[in-house]
C-alpha cells in the first residue's frame, strides 16, 4: 500500500509542477496567491529549460519507480484494484495542466465552433474567428478538426456543460476524460462476464495505472480512449457463448463509433470479420485455427494497432498512441493448456509483447525531454525523440533474450 500511497504522491507533484508550461497566453484564473505562483512558475522553469527539463525526468523517474514497487509488491500481497481505489489515486492529475498537449484546447474550440458559430469544424478553421480570445493558446488554428464527426458528437457534451466559461469547460473536458478510465475499467470487468474468462491482475493494474496512460488521458486529456473503448467492446460481444444477430449489430455499431472517433480503429475490420467468421465457418482443414484465433486475438489487436505507431503522420510516434496498443494487454490469454508448437510460441510471444509494450511506456514519456529541452521541435529535436523512443527499447528486448536464453522461465 505504501508505494500507492507514493506513486500518488508523485502524481500530485506532477499536477502542481505541469503548470510550468502553462501558456503565457492562457490566465486561467485572476486569484491573488495563484496567479503569484504561476509567475514564480513561469520564472524559474518556464524560461530555465535545463531545470524544467531536469524536474520533469526527475517526477517521470519517481513515477515509474513507485509504478514498478507497487507491481512488485502485487506478486508477493495481491490486492484487488477497486473502482474507488483508483478513482482516488488518480485524482490528483485532475488538479493538472495539460503541459505536455495543446489537443484539448482544439476539442474546446472545435465543439464551440458547433455551439456558438454554427459551423462545420472539419469544414472551417479557429483562425476564421479572429475576435474570439480562446484562439490566443491553441495550436494549429489554420487547420480543421483532425478527428471524426464521432468525437467532434462527443465533445459537445461537455462543451455544453461548461456553458460557454473556458475555466469551466476545461475542467469538463478532464472529468470527460476520466470518465473514458472509468469505461476502460468497466470494459475489462464486461469481459470476464462475457467470456467467463479471468483477468490478469498483475496485467490490469499494468496498464490502468501506467503512467503513460494516466497522464496522456487524464492530465493531458487526450481523447484515444473514446475510440479504443468501443473497439474493444465491440470484439469482446463477438466472444459471447450465445451470439444473436442483435448483439452482431450492436458490435457493429460500436466499432462503426469507434472509426467515427479516429479513423485508425479501422484496421481491426479484418480481426471483426474473422472473430465472425469463426463463429459461423467450420475451418474443417484447420481445427486448430479457431481455437487460436479465439484465444489470441487481443494479441492480433495489440500488434495491429502498434502498426500507425510506426506512419511519418504519426512521427514515429506519439506517445499518447500507445495507448491504442497497451489497452488490449490485460486481455491476453493466461492459458497455456493449447498443444501444438504454433501455440506455445504465440503464448511465450504475449508475454514477450506485454514487456516490450511496458518498456515502450517509459520512452515514449521520454520522448518529451529533447522537446522540452529545446523549446520546440527545431533541429535535431524529432531524431533525438527517435532515439529516445527505440534504444531503451532495443535494449530492454536484447536484455530479456538473454534472460531467457540463460533458462529463465517467461513471466506470467
Amino acid at each position: 500500500m505504501i508505494w500507492l500511497v507514493a506513486y500518488g504522491l508523485v502524481l500530485l507533484i506532477y499536477s502542481v509542477f505541469s503548470y510550468s508550461l502553462t501558456d503565457p497566453n492562457l490566465v486561467l484564473t485572476s486569484w491573488s496567491p495563484y496567479w503569484q505562483f504561476q509567475q514564480w512558475l513561469w520564472q524559474a522553469f518556464f524560461i530555465n529549460r535545463t531545470w524544467l527539463t531536469y524536474i520533469y525526468v526527475g517526477l517521470l523517474a519517481l513515477a515509474f519507480a513507485t509504478y514498478f514497487g507497487w507491481l512488485k509488491s502485487l506478486k508477493f500481497q495481491p490486492m484487488k484494484l477497486t473502482l474507488v481505489k483508483y478513482l482516488i489515486i488518480l485524482s490528483p492529475l485532475l488538479l493538472s495542466y495539460n503541459a505536455l498537449s495543446h489537443d484539448v484546447f482544439n476539442y474546446i474550440f472545435n465543439a464551440k465552433m458547433v455551439r456558438v458559430y454554427q459551423v462545420n469544424p472539419h469544414v472551417q478553421v479557429a483562425l476564421d474567428f479572429p475576435q474570439d480570445n480562446w484562439i490566443r493558446f491553441m495550436h494549429n488554428t489554420h487547420t480543421p478538426a483532425p478527428y471524426g464527426y464521432g468525437w467532434t458528437a462527443l465533445s459537445l457534451l461537455p462543451s455544453t456543460l461548461g456553458g460557454g466559461k473556458f475555466l469551466v469547460t476545461w475542467e469538463m473536458f478532464r472529468l470527460f476524460s476520466l470518465l473514458s478510465l472509468v469505461l476502460l475499467y468497466g470494459t475489462y470487468i464486461l469481459y470476464q462476464r462475457i467470456t467467463h474468462q479471468q483477468v490478469s491482475g498483475l496485467t490490469l493494474a499494468a496498464v490502468l495505472l501506467n503512467p503513460l496512460l494516466v497522464i496522456e488521458v487524464i492530465s493531458n486529456q487526450h481523447n484515444d480512449l473514446w475510440m479504443m473503448v468501443p473497439a474493444m467492446v465491440s470484439l469482446i460481444i463477438l466472444r459471447a457463448r450465445k451470439l444473436s444477430g442483435w448483439l452482431i449489430g450492436l458490435s457493429a455499431l460500436l466499432l462503426a463509433i469507434s472509426i467515427s472517433t479516429k479513423l485508425a480503429t479501422a484496421l481491426v475490420i479484418p480481426l471483426w470479420l474473422g472473430l465472425l467468421a469463426i463463429r459461423f465457418v467450420k475451418l474443417n482443414k484447420w481445427p486448430n485455427l479457431a481455437e487460436l484465433a479465439a484465444t489470441y486475438w487481443p494479441l492480433a489487436a495489440s500488434i495491429v494497432m502498434f502498426l500507425p505507431l510506426l506512419t511519418l503522420r504519426s512521427q514515429q510516434f506519439h506517445p499518447w498512441y500507445l495507448i491504442w496498443v497497451m489497452v488490449w494487454l490485460p486481455l491476453f490469454s493466461r492459458s497455456q493448456t493449447q498443444p501444438g508448437s504454433v501455440a506455445k510460441f504465440l503464448a511465450a510471444f504475449q508475454l514477450v509483447w506485454r514487456d516490450v509494450v511496458l518498456t515502450l511506456s517509459v520512452s515514449s514519456l521520454l520522448r518529451y525531454v529533447p522537446w522540452l529541452w529545446a523549446g520546440g521541435f527545431e533541429g535535431e529535436v524529432l531524431f533525438q525523440q527517435k532515439l529516445v523512443t527505440w534504444v531503451p527499447l532495443i535494449a530492454g528486448v536484447i536484455f530479456l533474450l538473454w534472460k531467457y536464453s540463460r533458462g529463465t522461465k517467461f513471466p506470467h
